[in-house]
């Protein structure tokens, strides 16, 4: 690689560009991040990341001489770094593993970005944090595409298990989701913010998180939390089944995966693929801990 420094374009979504944090602290420094506006602030935290710049606005970022490494690979950005080196979607192969059971899911999302960049992926965490008494579990209600958010009553047994202190997290606009949540378990507390900072301190403190396929999900693995993911429309074997912890998901469902992440509604009409036991996600979560759970009331 050059020695001029690396440019690492990956506009979004949230989970995608924390999971930059598999390379940005392995490619040739100085290290640039080019991302959608409202990702700067936390892609500039990361392990690694000299600085990062919004996406429209990155004509004075660009070093002579910086090897570009497009992440996204879509028109925009191939039009905006012609001749940047670029990730392998291996969107033909995803496909015939999704809809005809061909072969298998592409490899974890940090191993392809480390493959696009020519070097090795580390593991999390890839955040530095204050150091915290790792107590609180943290329940993540939300997800981009309504499918994938786990049941409320799944998180809220988990939250009445744990014996001590729960955080419910979500993004701005998932304020009422959160405050319904947090109504569900004695002695829990919400946050929601406009950007990552509070997140952040949250996460440092998680014992685990339980959480479906989400980008706050990444995020918390990011931060060393341990993850209990709850899988139903998409799938862990899919790239994105990346962090410590455990997998919760049904198995055995011929409409599962139904989609490779954008999930608009389940086609079946009944969502199947999330009505996972309570036992099993308390067992995981015990697994994952160390501590003990009350099972089923």
């Amino acid at each position: 690689m050059s020695g001029q420094g690396t440019v690492l374009v990956r506009r979004s979504s949230l989970g995608d560009v924390v999971l930059l944090g598999a390379i940005t602290a392995s490619v040739p420094r100085p290290v640039t991040v080019v991302t959608d506006p409202p990702y700067v602030a936390l892609a500039a935290r990361l392990r690694g990341v000299d600085r990062a710049v919004a996406f429209g606005d990155h004509a004075d970022a660009i070093t002579a001489g910086a090897t570009v490494i497009d992440l996204q690979a879509s028109m925009a950005t191939r039009r905006a770094f012609p001749g940047a080196r670029r990730l392998r979607k291996r969107s033909v192969a995803r496909r015939a593993w999704l809809w005809w059971g061909v072969g298998r899911g592409r490899p974890p999302v940090p191993m392809l970005y480390a493959e696009a960049a020519g070097t090795d992926a580390w593991r999390p965490p890839w955040f530095d944090q204050p150091s915290a008494t790792r107590d609180t579990l943290l329940l993540i209600p939300g997800a981009a595409h309504g499918p994938k958010q786990p049941p409320l009553s799944l998180l809220e047994a988990a939250g009445r298990a744990w014996a001590g202190p729960v955080q419910v997290l979500g993004g701005p606009d998932e304020g009422g989701l959160v405050d319904a949540l947090v109504g569900r378990i004695p002695g829990s507390s919400g946050l929601v913010e406009h950007g990552f900072d509070q997140t952040l301190r949250a996460m440092a403190r998680g014992a685990a998180a339980v959480c479906g396929d989400s980008g706050l999900m990444h995020l918390a693995g990011a931060c060393g939390c341990p993850v209990v993911a709850l899988f139903g429309p998409t799938h862990p074997a899919d790239g994105f089944g990346v962090h410590d912890g455990a997998v919760v998901q049904r198995d055995g469902l011929s409409c599962r995966p139904c989609a490779l992440h954008r999930v608009a509604r389940c086609r079946m009409g009944d969502h199947r693929c999330m009505d996972l036991p309570e036992e099993q996600l308390l067992t995981a979560l015990r697994r994952v801990t160390g501590v003990p759970c009350a099972g089923p009331s």
